[in-house]
């Protein structure tokens, strides 16, 4: 059975789900590795340990440190989730946890739902006052990124950090921006000035934000089983309403093929071809997408050809802008056209480019990337910047919503 299938069977089994338990000799290495990949050990180790499985002592050694470090982290990472909220409650701070924050506590336990960051929603009306709180807390200062510089990051070694969003969804992409964009709709009140999401909602906004990954550079196993698991733990969910809502951002006929996938990966049901295609662009995403994803996001199999007759043979106008001679005399436009194409095509400075990602994805990648519900993007260097890449190959860390 194909690695990722694996890996999924025992997120599966440890969030209780019905596919079987794996079977036949595992390659531990691989699965550790993919697990790794996708920020899921805690849920594989918990899996294997549901499906009484035992891995062989380096790698039973390797899965039970990384749970160890998992459950540091987070009640490190919850400790001072409650000690900001403290912090921003004493001030009339209007605030709301996100994400993981919130996910954790659907799992069986919370460690087992890992989180890079700590993402809250803020009033961006008190942004001076939510530094002096953070700096007062140990933090540094490291970005400010998205929408008008609204979202601020925060460091504090060796592992700690903080995504204060200012918006839910950035501008960069203008349907899911109109719909989420006003601070704090939709909230109703908690605990003082900390505000939370009705579930439907809180549902919608995860959608949004896992499509928003899916189709910009890709997402991992860990996005799509939040969503599972969040149906699974809460049936009393207005389906209706869910649904009317993510038809506004055409996202309804989205959300029903990444739940067809949930059911293959974690409930071991039949794949078809476009759920099968799924899964395998969810196992080579990681957990934050990949850059060979992220450039060929335009592209998909049924135009493959048209899209790189574009980029290799561009008009002049473009042309122009590299190679000015083009501008003085158009007739030296072939000319250059091969100058490009070798340079894109044959040299280092082209290795890494959307032509030769395009020319080398699968008719499955690109079939999986053509799903109804792609949003428009608006390509800005203010939002996005592939010069400072995970080492997955994911987005610039500042620049996107990680959780």
């Amino acid at each position: 059975m194909e690695i990722g299938y694996i890996a999924a069977a025992l997120v599966g089994l440890a969030l209780g789900g019905k596919a079987a338990p794996p079977g036949g000799e595992i390659d531990y290495d691989a699965l550790y590795r993919f697990a790794h990949e996708h920020s899921i050990v805690p849920l594989v180790a918990y899996g294997l340990k549901k499906a009484d499985l035992s891995p062989p002592p380096e790698q039973a050694g390797r899965f039970a440190n990384d749970l160890r470090v998992a459950m540091a982290m987070e009640a490190t990472q919850e400790v001072y989730l409650q000690r900001l909220s403290e912090a921003f409650r004493e001030q009339n701070i209007k605030f709301m946890p996100l994400k993981g924050c919130v996910m954790k506590h659907l799992y069986p336990q919370p460690f087992l739902r890992t989180m890079c960051d700590l993402d809250i929603q803020y009033d961006t009306a008190r942004r001076d006052d939510v530094n002096k709180i953070l700096l007062a807390n140990g933090f540094f200062f490291e970005e400010a990124s998205g929408t008008d510089g609204v979202n601020v990051s925060y460091r504090k070694p060796p592992y700690l950090h903080v995504e204060m969003h200012g918006v839910l969804m950035d501008a960069d992409v203008p349907l899911y921006h109109e719909y989420f964009g006003k601070n704090f709709e939709r909230t109703v009140p908690k605990n003082g000035s900390e505000v939370m999401y009705p579930d439907e909602d809180f549902f919608i906004f995860m959608v949004a934000h896992l499509a928003k990954h899916y189709f910009m550079g890709g997402t991992g196993l860990r996005s799509v089983a939040d969503l599972w698991l969040y149906l699974k733990k809460k049936p009393e969910l207005n389906v209706r309403y869910l649904y009317d809502e993510l038809k506004k951002i055409e996202l309804d006929e989205f959300l029903k093929i990444i739940l067809g996938a949930a059911g293959v990966l974690f409930d071991g049901k039949e794949a078809d071809e476009t759920r099968q295609a799924v899964c395998r662009y969810l196992f080579d995403s990681k957990t934050y997408g990949t850059t060979a994803h992220l450039i060929t996001r335009q592209a998909d199999s049924s135009d493959r050809g048209a899209y790189l007759k574009k980029r290799l043979f561009p008009d002049a106008e473009f042309m122009a802008i590299n190679y000015p001679a083009v501008k003085e005399c158009k007739l030296l436009l072939p000319l250059f056209w091969l100058i490009r194409l070798v340079t894109v095509v044959f040299t280092g400075r082209g290795r890494n480019n959307d032509v030769t990602a395009v020319l080398s994805a699968s008719k499955e990648t690109l079939d999986a990337r053509n799903i109804p519900g792609k949003p428009a993007f608006i390509r800005d260097e203010k939002f996005y910047a592939q010069g400072n890449a995970e080492e997955n190959g994911g987005y610039r860390k500042g620049n996107t919503e990680h959780d």
